[in-house]
């Protein structure tokens, strides 16, 4: 019995072996031939020079400078570290206590890459001293690139900037791992899989020391260059005006095929600042200001519009049938309704209004009535249509989809009913109803065209042109209703009594609607309202003025929007005028 166990067990350490054998030759042949294969190639990535970004006429307004950084070899004793970044020191200037914390936290028994220890040293520099610093076997240099943004400020909220990618940044991203930089904001963020380009391979056949023996296979690097619609020489003066006049706020111009030619938000920052990672004194400067320079508040700022959505509440109120062109209502200078009396801007009223003279005078009584008639969710379900309460679908990154409320947003919202007082604070743009200046150009594209227009800034990547998205939403019989809107819209600006008439003073003739937006609720007992001068800032009215232009035939929308500015006319009709002007001198309009 013995021999047959003793047989028995050596049978089965037999067929262990058999199957060890097995699995080495042949199962595992492909595992260990890989490992084999890395043990004399190395695939060395190359990383791709990011992409120039242009505006309208090729000028580049973010492109790289070439820069050097400087890398200490992994794995040194306290001794020979310090010994190294002492001669580095001699050479170009050092901070040896960070650099010491800097090479260990990055040092560890499983990092076999050098050390970066200083960085974006400048060509001149490093030419100099190019042989000292290559010489040393602890030293290699490795060049770089620098992303330079040359119009700083007026360009940055378009453009964005870039900056070291944080981890998750890192993993999520295959080509971050190489480049090691990544788009936050702006264009820079939207685009930055283009921009990136595409990463380049090296592979080489190395010994056991790692010494490069020959080249194998090698893939160049290459990048995609972007061209915007921005004419960044406009972008920069526009903003200029709101620097001269201390004006704070938003101009947008676009063509009312969507191309969007400049956005000004103001004010701004230097993107510059954040490529090499931004100083904790110059981010608290940006963070704490209160006029908010690292918001883009043409596409996140969420105002109430005010009266430059009545033009868009007379084309719902005909398209309904509410009440016809000609067809005079009487503003007595308030509505009540209940036991309150919503007022117009005009304390003894208009008298009797028709939809040319609601629009002219921004008639607060007219829209009171005709909001009555439609219903909020009337009144929603088309100026959802015509661009408000959802996202422009811009190419750019966080756009804001602002509010247009409904009985159902605010039962969701604050379990509470809708109140007939609130239908009439949204009509004139106020209450809850919320926009960015962009859903305001947008719309009012449409009402120049009847179609509405996608937003785009970015013209071309590489070589493939973008093309304009219009969207059609009005009926046949809709359509014709709006000659009736464009014509009080030209009364706004061209017309003796329009809300605008006054200031504006361009060479083409153009239509438009102001709007004097309250940032707060004026009680029912106060008889006699405040000027907007004498109010403190934060408690003015934010002034609007959307146009497009020519009037006949449109080419361009321009919406400025000054905060706590007071009238729309007043406030915003020299800068549009200043645009519109400009306009015609760079032969965008003939």
């Amino acid at each position: 019995m013995r021999w047959k166990f003793l047989l028995f067990i050596i049978a089965i350490g037999y067929f262990l072996l058999l199957g060890r054998i097995y699995s080495i030759s042949i199962k595992s042949h492909k595992y260990y031939e890989t490992l084999s294969k890395n043990n004399i190639t190395r695939t060395i990535y190359l990383k791709p020079t990011r992409g120039i970004i242009y505006d309208d006429h090729h000028i580049p307004i973010a492109y790289n400078k070439l820069r050097f950084n400087i890398l200490v070899k992994p794995h040194l004793k306290l001794k020979e570290l310090n010994a190294t970044l002492n001669y580095i020191n001699t050479i170009i200037p050092l901070n040896i206590n960070k650099s010491i914390r800097k090479y260990k936290s990055k040092n560890s028994s499983y990092n076999h890459k050098y050390i970066i220890i200083k960085e974006y040293i400048k060509y001149k520099k490093i030419l100099s001293n190019f042989s000292r610093l290559s010489l040393h076997k602890n030293i290699k240099i490795e060049p770089t690139y620098l992303r330079i943004y040359p119009f700083k400020a007026p360009m940055s909220h378009i453009i964005g900037y870039i900056s070291k990618a944080d981890r998750k940044e890192f993993e999520n991203n295959p080509k971050v791992r190489i480049t090691k930089m990544i788009g936050k904001t702006g264009i820079e963020k939207e685009y930055d899989n283009f921009l990136q380009g595409n990463i380049g391979k090296l592979v080489v056949e190395v010994n056991a020391r790692n010494k490069v023996l020959k080249e194998l296979n090698k893939t160049l690097p290459s990048s995609t260059n972007i061209e915007l619609n921005i004419d960044a020489n406009l972008q920069k003066y526009i903003y200029s005006l709101f620097k001269k006049s201390n004006k704070k706020g938003v101009a947008v111009v676009m063509g009312v095929n969507g191309r969007v030619l400049a956005m000004v938000s103001y004010p701004s920052y230097d993107n510059n600042l954040f490529v090499r990672g931004i100083s904790l004194k110059n981010w608290n400067k940006i963070l704490y200001n209160f006029f908010k320079p690292f918001v883009n508040k043409a596409i996140n700022g969420k105002y109430p519009p005010g009266s430059v959505v009545k033009p868009a509440l007379g084309l719902i109120s005909l398209d309904e049938k509410i009440v016809s062109p000609y067809e005079k209502i009487l503003c007595p200078g308030y509505l009540e309704v209940g036991h309150r009396k919503f007022r117009d801007w005009k304390r003894d009223g208009h008298g009797e209004v028709d939809i040319f003279k609601s629009i002219k005078r921004s008639v607060d009584v007219y829209y009171y009535k005709m909001s009555l008639h439609l219903g909020i969710n009337t009144m929603h379900k088309y100026m959802t249509e015509y661009g408000f309460g959802k996202k422009t679908g811009i190419d750019l990154p966080k756009e804001s989809s602002g509010l247009y409320p409904d009985k159902l947003w605010k039962q969701k919202r604050y379990n509470q009913p809708w109140y007939i007082g609130e239908t009439l604070n949204t009509a004139i743009g106020q209450g809850y109803f919320l926009a960015t200046p962009l859903q305001v150009a947008v719309n009012t594209a449409f009402l120049a065209t009847g179609y509405i227009a996608t937003p785009f800034v970015v013209k071309k990547i590489g070589n493939k042109l973008k093309m304009p998205k219009l969207k059609e939403v009005l009926s046949a019989q809709d359509k014709r209703n709006l000659k009736y809107i464009r014509k009080g819209m030209w009364e706004v600006c061209n017309s003796p009594g329009g809300t605008a008439t006054r200031h504006i003073h361009t060479k083409i003739v153009l239509a438009g609607k102001t709007g004097t937006a309250q940032t707060f609720d004026i009680p029912q007992e106060v008889k006699r309202r405040k000027r907007e001068d004498e109010l403190a800032y934060f408690r003015r009215s934010h002034a609007w003025l959307t146009t497009y232009g020519p009037y006949k035939h449109p080419q361009y929308v321009v919406t400025v929007l000054i905060e706590h500015g007071g009238h729309g006319g007043e406030a915003a009709g020299g800068i549009v005028s200043d645009i519109y002007n400009k306009l015609i001198e760079l032969k965008y309009i003939k």
